[in-house]
Order: structure tokens, then sequence, then C-alpha cells
């Protein structure tokens, strides 16, 4: 049987909603939706963190989520010869061996690799993997996809982030202390999720890194609305 999953440590009360809201400066008549979409944003935090206490952290699960994000990191890289050659198998007289992968190429081959890397980083706790929209790291030394530390508290934040600007308000931020009303938000939202998911010291060049991430998404987005 499942165990059941605490996901709320703490009541999301109107009160600490209203104040998220200030701090944001949420116009009156977006607060409704704002509301609704930080509910869903605590939830899922909660959540996801539940899901992490009860993942697989053994060696096989090291060895489950490093093979299945070098697989899907390796798909990402290949190139052109290479690509053309596994398209050729999964296309060509062989492809009976490979139905049930061969029917979209290369392309359903890496989101059957995206989906086993996600699998595999919620069953474990570690960093989900990038968009298969997304560009590859190059085959170099260096971070992998998912080695970002702490993604769930960064995900959260960025969510929050975000959903401020969609109900228009106005999220500041200070990369040095650091400060702003952003910060003030995660700190009146620290009391409704788990333990020890908000750091007691916020690092200011993570949340300006992840400030720009979310303001570059939100200028991709306004320009595939202008399309």
């Amino acid at each position: 049987m499942t165990k059941s999953i605490n996901t709320s440590p703490r009541q999301l009360t109107d009160e600490v909603l209203r104040q998220v809201a200030d701090f944001g400066r949420v116009p009156d008549a977006q607060r409704e939706v704002f509301f609704e979409s930080i509910r869903q944003i605590v939830q899922t935090a909660c959540e996801l963190n539940g899901l992490v206490k009860e993942g697989l952290t053994n060696k096989r699960g090291e060895k489950l989520v490093r093979a299945a994000f070098s697989f899907y990191d390796s798909l990402g890289n290949l190139n052109k010869h290479e690509r053309a050659l596994i398209e050729g198998i999964l296309s060509g007289n062989a492809k009976f061996i490979f139905d049930r992968i061969s029917s979209e190429g290369v392309l359903g081959l890496e989101e059957i690799a995206y989906q086993l890397a996600l699998l595999s980083s919620i069953v474990t706790g570690k960093p989900p993997p990038r968009y298969p929209s997304q560009s590859p790291e190059p085959p170099q030394p260096g971070r992998r996809s998912g080695s970002v530390n702490n993604w769930l508290f960064q995900n959260f934040a960025s969510q929050l982030y975000i959903s401020t600007v969609a109900a228009e308000g106005r999220p500041t931020f200070e990369k040095r202390a650091p400060s702003g009303n952003w910060i003030k938000a995660i700190r009146a939202l620290e009391p409704c999720l788990p333990e020890g998911f908000v750091p007691k010291s916020l690092s200011g060049s993570t949340l300006h890194r992840l400030k720009d991430a979310c303001t570059l998404a939100e200028k991709e987005a306004d320009e595939l609305d202008r399309l």
C-alpha cells in the first residue's frame, strides 16, 4: 500500500495569501487567480518534497539516475552523421526489431530518453532533466543535466516569481543581502512548506540567476504570443 504524503505542513491561510500578494504588489483584480496559483505552487512543493523523501537513495538508485541522464545527454549531443546512422537503422530493414521506438526516429528516441531520465529523477530525488526543447550541454567536463543543487527550492522560488509577474505584480530583488519583496514572499510562505525546505541563508547569486532565467522565459513567451 502506498504511504500517504503529508502535503500541508502548515495551513496556507487567506491572511498569508494576502500578505504574499501585498508583497508582490498584485492588483486586486488579479488576486483570486494569483491565490489559486500560489496554493498550487505550495502543494506541488510539498508533494515533490514527499516524493524525494520516499525516493531510492541507495546505490541502485544512483546507478539508475546516472545511466538515464547519461543516455539522454549522449543522444542530445549526437552529430549529424551519428543521428543519420541511428535514423537509418530505426527506419530501415531492421526497424521491426525496434518496433516500440522506431515510429518517430531519433526525436522519438530522445523523448523516451527524457521520460526515463525524468522518472529516474523523481524516484531518486535528483534534479529533473532539461526539457527536450532545450539544447544539451556540450559533451565536455562540467555540470551535467540533473546536477543543480536544491532544485526543489529553486523550482518553488521560480514559480513564485513567474506567478507574481503573470498576475501583473512587481516582484523586486536585490542581489546584495539579498533583499526585496520576492524574498519577503518566500519567507511568508516558509511556514507552509516542509521544515528545512527554504534554506536558512538564501544565496543572492542563485536567486539572481533564477530571476534572470524567469525574465528570459517571460520575454520568450511574449515573443511567441506576438507571432
